[in-house]
């Protein structure tokens, strides 16, 4: 997911030092909600945007925080010892739309396999806005018959059941408690008006005079809409079905199977998805929306893959121009990483009612409207959405502490697109827009959620910074060998931190527990170089045309977690005859160096291009 909001909000906080102008700047850059590019013309922009959205500032400021992350669910140990009891294998969601009341009606065909042989106890993720109607239980070991769907089950039992703040809790009778292994079918009925939590879970909106219901539930708010067994790590199988208004769109994961018109005036799409898929990953937009495609053809040449496209009227125009480099991106970072996860179904952008920001539901990506200007600037958010594809849908975080391994990557790989059209100097000044000059807490297990803004700017961009760093000490052979192996490791499955270090140390061919320790797991700070030097004639013989440097590399950041940050530091001498490359493996608080170098030196510099998220200070050579 990509909140654009935040970056300048996270520069703002960590330079601004004053506590009334980062309000009014969040308020207003959070207000304007639209996405500004970073960088010196961040200021003018904002400006003008805070200008021509007025009192709408405020409302947008309380609207994203009210309700959000502070009341995020917390499940007890025993809650959870519950749910390890079963893995879900597959959903067939159906939903149907009361547009004036702004309420939905469900039913959730849920198939799950017992984990032991004592469940007799099912715990289903649903919060107390929506209200259970009624549940059908199935062994479908026991029928007779092997059912392919849970939906084709013709008999059902009822089951026992009560409904929590947080949990449908269903008791099965002694006889219908299933064998390690068993399948078991749940048929799950319900109503009520789903919440508006975290991000935006579920919405009913009026943009540009047409209604538009869509969701967004990362982290763990999808079952404010739906049931399901919500979390990250349990990945299953879902088909969609949505029931709407005739001349509205349904869109959701996966491929549009079939679309049947009703006879009450409402029509049907039919959406299946066969890889897994995370809780919080899926979606649905509906409402009216202009519809085009283009095709990806696979790296093998062997498949044609449509690039779907949903945008609203209004903006369909643009929408075509600022999207049409997508199939582009998706051959580059195929090529970069390996084939597009989901060449068996789709990939696209559908706009929804956020106004900056965008999700990367997957197969489908929620597209904020007001990204959409016609002139391609905001690029870099359709490549951070896409390459969550490769980091985040097909390879899935364990668990949210995490959570940097989904946002680093796809925040990694904008720089690496503008690497791509732009060149190196294109990567170099993306990673630089980075840099908001500190940040907060460590990269792994935030205190907190990335709608806090300190948080957001941990774990998106000092985590694309640990990726260009690795990059920057593995060298890039190495390094993207490493990435084309995680991802085929752990695709279509779930990875921690733990498991991407196990991968790059292999191809790297030592440790690296250094780098990590004081870049994710423990380090919140940065290194801060002092340097001096002077050169002499090599060996004291004048004229020679050689000169010793002599070099002295301090650090002398005050924070007392690292002390230390052991990284190899490029140096540049800058020479009468062009520059010079050295690499220093720095492991000393102070460290004297010997450089050599065949014609008169200038200048040196400390990691010039910006390999190594620093300071740099030049002092004194001491004697």
């Amino acid at each position: 997911m990509q909140n654009p909001q935040k970056y300048k909000k996270g520069a703002i906080l960590f330079s601004a030092g004053v506590i009334f102008n980062l309000f009014i700047s969040a308020l207003l850059f959070l207000g304007a909600s639209v996405l500004t590019e970073r960088g010196t013309a961040n200021g003018k922009v904002l400006v003008e945007l805070s200008k021509e959205k007025g009192v709408q500032v405020v409302e947008t400021l309380w609207g994203i925080y009210k309700g959000s992350a502070g009341d995020v669910r917390e499940d007890s140990e025993t809650e959870l010892k519950m749910l390890a009891q079963y893995d879900a294998v597959d959903y067939d969601l159906a939903l149907s739309f009361d547009i004036p009341n702004k309420s939905i009606t469900g039913i959730n065909y849920m198939r799950i396999r017992a984990e032991t042989d004592t469940l007799r106890t099912i715990y289903v993720n649903i919060y107390d806005n929506l209200k259970v109607d009624k549940v059908g239980f199935q062994n479908m070991m026991r029928t007779g018959i092997n059912y392919r769907e849970a939906k084709d089950i013709p008999t059902w039992y009822d089951a026992e059941y009560i409904q929590t703040k947080n949990y449908l809790i269903i008791t099965l009778k002694e006889g219908d408690v299933p064998m390690k292994g068993d399948n078991v079918a749940l048929k799950i009925e319900y109503s009520g008006k789903p919440v508006k939590k975290g991000f935006d879970s579920f919405s009913f909106k009026e943009i540009y005079g047409n209604m538009y219901i869509y969701t967004l539930s990362e982290p763990n708010w999808g079952p404010v809409w739906w049931p399901s067994k919500d979390f990250p790590d349990d990945k299953a199988d879902i088909n969609m079905r949505l029931t709407v208004p005739t001349g509205m769109k349904g869109v959701s994961n996966g491929l549009l199977k079939d679309t049947v018109q009703n006879s009450d005036g409402t029509t049907t799409f039919n959406w299946e998805s066969s890889y897994p898929i995370a809780t919080y990953l899926v979606s649905i937009v509906v409402g009216n929306l202009v519809y085009w495609e283009d095709t990806y053809t696979s790296l093998d040449g062997n498949k044609q893959m449509p690039v779907v496209y949903y945008a609203f009227p209004k903006d369909s125009a643009k929408a075509r121009i600022d999207w049409k480099p997508t199939p582009d991106m998706i051959k580059y970072f195929a090529e970069t990483f390996g084939e597009y996860p989901f060449i068996d179904e789709k990939y696209g952008n559908c706009m929804f009612g956020w106004t900056s920001g965008a999700m990367e539901h997957q197969t489908i990506t929620s597209y904020g409207y007001l990204l959409i200007t016609g002139d391609n600037r905001y690029d870099f958010v359709n490549a951070h959405e896409l390459a969550h594809h490769w980091f985040g849908d097909a390879v899935t975080l364990k668990d949210w502490k995490n959570i940097w391994l989904n946002e680093g990557f796809a925040s990694y790989c904008e720089a690496l697109w503008k690497e791509n059209v732009g060149g190196k100097n294109a990567y170099f000044e993306h990673m630089r827009g980075f840099d908001f000059g500190y940040f907060s807490g460590t990269v792994y297990a935030p205190k907190g959620f990335i709608d806090n803004p300190a948080i957001y700017a941990t774990i998106y961009q000092k985590g694309a910074w640990v990726l260009h760093m690795l990059r920057g000490v593995m060298g890039d052979e190495k390094f993207f060998a490493g990435c084309r192996a995680y991802y085929e490791k752990y695709k279509y499955s779930n990875a921690e931190t733990s498991d991407l270090i196990a991968v790059m140390e292999e191809y790297h061919g030592s440790s690296l527990t250094y780098f990590f320790d004081q870049w994710v797991y423990k380090g919140t700070g940065r290194p801060k170089y002092e340097y001096s030097w002077k050169f002499e004639d090599f060996q004291g013989q004048k004229g020679s045309g050689a000169y010793t440097v002599r070099l002295q590399l301090r650090q002398v950041q005050k924070e007392n977690e690292i002390e230390m940050y052991k990284m190899p530091v490029k140096i540049t001498v800058v020479t009468e005859a062009g520059d010079k490359e050295f690499t220093v493996f720095n492991d000393q608080k102070e460290q004297a160096i010997l450089l050599t170098v065949d014609s008169k030196p200038k200048e040196v510099l400390i990691d010039k291009d910006g390999w190594i998220l620093k300071k740099v200070a030049k002092g004194t050579y001491e004697k």
